[in-house]
């Protein structure tokens, strides 16, 4: 939604006094002349708003009784009748082409009083600001990778490079789980990253240290290459090798690799190249309860 506030100036010229057959003071009115200053006729919102009348109406302040109201001409003029002596308020909107019956921008004036002895002219500011349910503010959405964006915002693509597998109780890693899984990073590393989470699909932890995830991918093979507890996004971070292959896992304090840890401990294990039954989990990492492992890289 865009909104914008504007001062518009009405210049109020007394004109004179047009029924003196009452003697009660309510009962005498006056012509006022009504002019604003001209504006572009293109306003500039969610789309280009072509103004094609401005209306007025005169009030009572205090009773909000409208005493008389007129549509401004091609010069944005013009005249009204009000009561002398009465406070009185002047309400502004204007009306779009393509829209004539909802009112486009609106404002209201303090409250002034017109009187025998008023100024010959006087400026009245009306503060103005559009309409948020007209409809030139009602911006189209659409969805992309679960993030909400308006049709005016340049939309990135998103990249998502997953890998899960099912781990079973007791039970090694088949030969087909090993190769998936190492095809996996030797992909990822042919790319650079934002973030990482790994964990089960329903208990993710992630790390946005794109140095870190980067750096990583480039140096999986190098059997020396190894990171000892990297503070990232609340967890700390380890890579290491157990087994014969490369073990990626998150604690809640500072864990070397080849950890085993218990059912009430908080760290998230990934290594099914082991090559026994501990490959894993989240929680408990050795001899683990079958579950889902999930590594998921994103950019």
């Amino acid at each position: 939604m865009i909104t914008k506030k504007t001062i518009l100036g009405l210049l109020i010229v007394l004109i004179s006094s047009i029924s003196c057959e009452s003697q009660k003071e309510e009962d005498i009115t006056v012509n006022l002349n009504y002019e604003h200053r001209k504006e572009a006729k293109h306003r500039t919102g969610s789309r280009p708003v072509l103004i094609a009348k401005h209306e007025i109406n005169v009030r009572d302040y205090q009773e909000q009784y409208i005493y008389d109201s007129t549509i401004l001409d091609d010069e944005l003029k013009g005249t009204v009748t009000v009561p002398v002596d009465i406070e009185l308020e002047v309400r502004y909107e204007n009306y779009s082409f393509d829209v004539p019956k909802i009112y486009y921008e609106s404002g209201l004036s303090d409250p002034f009083i017109v009187g025998f002895h008023s100024p010959a002219t006087r400026t009245v500011t009306i503060p103005v600001s559009v309409n948020p349910n007209h409809p030139s503010q009602m911006v189209e959405e659409e969805v992309v990778d679960n993030e909400t964006v308006d049709n005016e915002t340049i939309l990135i693509e998103t990249h998502i490079y997953s890998w899960s597998d099912n781990f079973t109780y007791g039970q090694s890693a088949t030969q087909e789980q090993e190769n998936t899984y190492k095809s996996f990073w030797d992909n990822a590393s042919n790319y650079t990253w934002d973030n990482i989470s790994i964990g089960n699909p329903d208990d993710l932890v992630t790390c946005t240290n794109s140095t870190f995830i980067n750096d990583f991918l480039q140096n999986k093979d190098n059997a020396s290459f190894e990171v000892y507890g990297l503070y990232c996004d609340g967890m700390y971070w380890t890579i290491g090798k157990c087994g014969w292959g490369l073990e990626l896992s998150a604690f809640d304090r500072q864990r070397r690799d080849c950890a085993c840890l218990k059912s009430t401990d908080i760290g998230y294990t990934i290594r099914p190249l082991i090559g026994n039954v501990n490959w894993g989990g989240v929680g408990k990492s050795c001899n683990a309860d079958s579950q889902t492992l999930q590594v998921i890289l994103q950019r």
